[in-house]
């Protein structure tokens, strides 16, 4: 039993590269009733983020090493699902030769099983590896770029955004979201008022330009030219250059539309995080950084699915703190109304995610703004358009005045 349990305090995180893997497995064998699976789990995921309740212990754990490899595990796997997905893409070839290769060491013939293959099963083997592209990019991605004085996790974070179309993570987030959240430069941080559906646009255009001049500006600093390897937002766009060539090799430029498929399907839940994690916080662009800065999530779920980064408020009070040692700050930080897959099909739905969140940002101006942060957070509240936020500032504008 302690081993039953072990196993779990230190798997639970990684519940998703899992399912990821048992699935490929699936895929590979053909088994008909994959989809049907799949299903079942997002279902099930979902009931689980809404009936598991709230998690906020602190966890210590006696090997926190362990951690790094099975992260690198993930990654590796994610890689491998997306290739498996790039094979199917290019059936009745044997892309890599990967149906030889099994078939030499198992006996059994992929290619024949997958001779008649359904829609349903390409559905799953685009789900699958969209799934393993956004857990190795957004996920464990995001967590191992944050740890800049360690190469390997660095380049295996940045291989997994590669699969997933946006290395500019690596760069704009721990060297420009984490500087600028919740101020009017970070294109990242939702505004009072603002749909989820323009602010998509508004986000990925915002960071890409925003990428680029931070590393114009470091290069700069060093007297190397923008135009040098040493730019790292060119090698992160290269790396997803040589991705798409490898799609290519495998179905030709359906196998491109196959990876700009995930790379879609990644920003997409890119950008539900972004747009859920700081909607209408409000930060003095001098002033440091504190749990309230963040919507927190202490679901058990979220908590397990999300490798931890569900405990957002910590994250950025701290970016620097291992993934394993986020607190759940219950208290001192803003809580999301649901666990994170609800709340971005929330997001999905703008009307309800404007009734539920309008009451929130009021009380969180009355709860956690600081006196400047009130003072900005009216005048925002003038300008989004909501009855609810704007007659909140009008009394807050009255009061302050009287």
């Amino acid at each position: 039993m302690n081993v039953l349990n072990v196993g779990w305090k230190y798997g639970r995180f990684f519940i998703a590269s899992i399912t990821g893997l048992i699935g490929t497995i699936m895929l590979i064998f053909g088994v008909s009733w994959l989809p049907f699976a799949l299903l079942g789990f997002i279902a099930l995921a979902l009931v689980l983020d809404l009936t598991l309740g709230t998690d906020e212990e602190i966890y210590h754990y006696d090997n926190p090493g362990i951690f790094y490899p099975l992260q690198y595990a993930s990654q590796i796997s994610g890689v491998f699902t997306a290739l498996i997905f790039a094979w199917m893409l290019g059936l009745p070839g044997d892309f890599l030769s990967i149906s030889s290769g099994i078939q030499a060491l198992t006996g059994f013939d992929m290619l024949t099983a997958h001779a008649n293959d359904t829609f349903g099963m390409y559905a799953s083997a685009f789900f699958l590896a969209a799934l393993s592209a956004a857990i190795g990019s957004i996920a464990i991605g995001h967590e191992l770029t944050h740890r800049v004085n360690m190469p390997v996790a660095v380049f295996l974070g940045r291989l997994g955004e590669a699969f997933g179309m946006h290395t500019r993570f690596s760069i704009r987030h721990p060297y420009g979201h984490h500087n600028w959240v919740c101020t009017p430069k970070d294109p990242a941080t939702a505004q009072r008022g603002e749909n989820f559906y323009p602010f998509i646009f508004r986000s990925i255009i915002g960071q890409n330009i925003q990428v680029w001049e931070l590393e114009k500006h470091r290069l700069e600093k060093m007297g190397i030219s923008v135009w040098s390897w040493e730019n790292k937002a060119l090698r992160g766009w290269g790396m997803e250059l040589l991705v798409a060539i490898t799609f290519y090799s495998a179905a030709g430029w359906t196998g491109v539309l196959g990876f700009l498929g995930m790379g879609l399907a990644v920003n997409l839940a890119l950008e539900f995080a972004n747009y859920i994690e700081h909607y209408g916080l409000i930060r003095v662009s001098d002033q440091p950084q504190q749990v309230r800065h963040a919507w927190n999530d202490n679901h058990k779920f979220s908590y397990w699915g999300t490798v931890a980064i569900s405990r957002h408020a910590h994250h950025h009070a701290d970016a620097d703190i291992e993934f394993w040692n986020l607190r759940p700050f219950p208290n001192d930080s803003p809580q999301m109304p649901f666990g994170y897959a609800l709340t971005m099909l929330m997001a999905a739905v703008p009307p309800l995610w404007h009734m539920v969140m309008n009451r929130k940002i009021i009380e969180w101006d009355e709860t956690f703004a600081s006196e400047e942060e009130k003072e900005l957070a009216a005048q925002a509240n003038l300008k989004s358009g909501q009855s609810e936020l704007i007659e909140a500032a009008e009394k807050y504008l009255l009061k302050s005045a009287a």
